[in-house]
């Protein structure tokens, strides 16, 4: 076999390959062989067609298998000796092959770029730690405390801190439901500043059998990005009003929550928590600062086709759950964060070159065997709640990234006030395509 190697651009390549007669005639003999021993040909006992006669019944499925089994075997041989990383599959070019000659063939692919990673040790990120207010301390209680709260059903109009049970279907600009949504039940806090404003104006006042219409303008800065500047109808019909009885906050609804707490207690155990969780969320966020200051740090060019392709699975994705974006607006919204994936995956997997990080198989049995043993449970169960062990394997490996990482960095811990204030914008929910999501935080 010989080979040789084109830089048609900075991330392009093209292959020229050349197999020689006697490989290609050897690979063809073993596949006539296979279709000789597998089907009868009159007039010759098992085994024994002459290799014309099955090449001649044969000769589409033959060719196939060339260039689908030995060619690609033979790109990947000479990829692998010349040290190529490709982006993903090659297109293929000029094959000639005649019978008793030499075949040869083109394959034009990009690849991915060669990284010199600078030195990260001593790099210094920040680390922001959010204080714990004592609104967001408060803001827990009263959450535990609507927890908590008895309800009962009432036969008046909606009012502030009613809970109301709706139904919910998407129409068109006609009334009627559109095809393919079902309606939906669901259920959302009467005057909560958390809804769109059309469903809180909607359901204040609102009495048990009573339907609206609703246009619903989505904001420029919704959360959603699809829905972003869109607009939907639907029909909103109440089911049911359940007035809300919440608990004082007191001694004895500490009690309550856990036994021998008294409202001091459990004010500080709630704080406790909070702090938890925001160091939590803090070491999540430290690890994308390090990743995008690696980013800036190390620029480099990506090849546009793998771009292209993870762009074209996003636009078929969103298109088989029923929200259809074009071309346009897909690489308008998602270039961005498909462009840093791409970087984020490539500067990992150099770092763990770099320190000789590698996690197998046998790495992510033991982790799970180890959370058997703390969990107090069977390997087995644990492994069942994980599925996939791949992906398990993968998330092990960016944590022993990050732990390095963390370890080489200067992170100085930077408290900061809470920015857990209450947030005005309408939440996050989708009323769409008849999938049931809830209506309130």
């Amino acid at each position: 076999m010989k080979s040789e190697v084109r830089e048609t651009a900075p991330l392009k390549r093209e292959v020229d390959i050349q197999l020689e007669a006697a490989e290609v005639k050897a690979f063809i003999d073993q596949v006539i062989g296979a279709y000789r021993s597998r089907y009868s040909f009159p007039g010759f006992r098992p085994g024994k067609a002459p290799a014309a006669l099955v090449m001649k019944r044969f000769h589409d499925e033959i060719e196939q298998a060339v260039l689908q089994e030995l060619v690609p075997r033979k790109i990947e041989e000479v990829l692998a000796e010349q040290k190529i990383h490709p982006a993903g599959p090659g297109k293929m070019s000029r094959i000639r092959y005649e019978p008793d000659q030499p075949m040869s063939f083109s394959v034009e692919l990009e690849i991915w770029p060669e990284i010199e990673l600078k030195s990260y040790e001593g790099l210094s990120v920040d680390q922001l730690v959010e204080e714990v207010s004592v609104q967001e301390v408060d803001q827990y209680l009263n959450w535990m405390r609507d927890r908590l709260a008895d309800l009962t059903p009432v036969d008046r109009p909606a009012q502030a801190d009613d809970l109301l049970d709706v139904e919910l279907e998407t129409i068109d600009v006609h009334g009627e439901r559109l095809r393919g949504t079902e309606k939906q039940k669901l259920t959302l806090e009467v005057g909560s500043p958390s809804l769109l404003p059309e469903f809180r104006q909607a359901a204040d006042g609102i009495q048990v059998g009573e339907v609206q219409d609703l246009k619903v303008e989505y904001p420029e800065d919704f959360s959603q990005e699809e829905l972003r500047g869109q607009t939907r109808r639907y029909r909103f019909r109440a089911t049911q009003i359940r007035e809300k009885k919440v608990p004082p906050l007191d001694d004895d609804f500490a009690g309550k929550v856990e036994a021998d707490l008294d409202l001091d207690g459990l004010r500080a155990k709630v704080r406790l928590r909070l702090e938890s969780e925001k160091r939590l969320a803090s070491r999540e966020k430290l690890e994308q600062q390090i990743v995008d200051r690696l980013i800036r740090e190390n620029p480099f060019d990506l090849p546009e086709g793998s771009i292209k392709a993870a762009l074209e699975r996003l636009e078929k994705r969103h298109a088989d759950e029923g929200r259809e974006m074009s071309a346009e607006e897909i690489e308008r919204i998602y270039r961005p964060h498909v462009e840093r994936a791409h970087r984020r995956e490539l500067i990992l997997a150099k770092v763990a070159e770099r320190e000789s990080i590698r996690v197998g198989r046998a790495d992510a049995e033991a982790e799970i065997a180890r959370l058997a043993k703390r969990e107090d449970r069977k390997p087995e169960q644990v492994r069942e709640d994980i599925g996939d062990v791949d992906r398990f394997r993968d998330f092990l490996f960016e944590r022993r990234v990050f732990e390095t990482l963390a370890k080489k960095v200067t992170v100085r811990e930077v408290m900061v006030p809470s920015s857990a204030a209450e947030d005005d914008r309408p939440v996050d929910t989708r009323f769409d395509g008849g999938e049931k999501e809830s209506a309130d935080e």
